[in-house]
């Protein structure tokens, strides 16, 4: 007899006996930790049709002005302006502008991208007035949101 015996080698497997717990507790975390938003618009908007689209790739960088009539009738006939669920005046645009740029993460800063619902009824004039206020932010990537519709005449 040799003092020497080869020994076997058991198996080495991974135990997975704790992985549906992980998997729940992960689920929880990201069910408890997610915010599910819905914009309460305070102005209806009727949205032109398109003539040429753009798909934006990174949503998260897009922030939404509306402008259009209020939909509440003691707040006037007149075009509003409304960001997230408040109504703003055009000399607040700068300063919502920078608010939401400082909520992002540094890298995206000068990526944001402004997503302009106008009513159709909407005089250019308060866009032009809109879009002026933009540039004075410093937010020059503006999109405008139309129908998904292209004319083909």
């Amino acid at each position: 007899m040799s003092k020497f015996r080869k020994k076997t080698k058991g198996k080495q497997e991974i135990s997975t006996a704790a992985l549906p717990d992980i998997v729940f507790m992960m689920l929880f975390f990201f069910m408890v930790s997610a915010t599910i938003r819905t914009v309460d618009p305070k102005v209806q908007t009727q949205i032109p049709k398109a003539e040429e689209l753009t798909k934006v790739q990174r949503k998260t960088l897009v922030h939404e002005i509306r402008v259009g009539v209020p939909i509440q009738s003691e707040l006037g006939s007149q075009p509003k302006i409304a960001v997230d669920d408040h109504l703003i005046n055009l000399d607040q645009i700068p300063q919502w502008v920078s608010n939401k740029r400082d909520e992002m993460p540094e890298i995206y800063q000068d990526q944001m991208i402004i997503l302009l619902k106008a009513d159709a009824e909407v005089e250019m004039g308060l866009v032009a007035d809109i879009q002026e206020k933009l540039k004075a932010a410093n937010a020059r990537k503006i999109l405008y949101r139309t129908l998904d519709e292209i004319d083909p005449s």
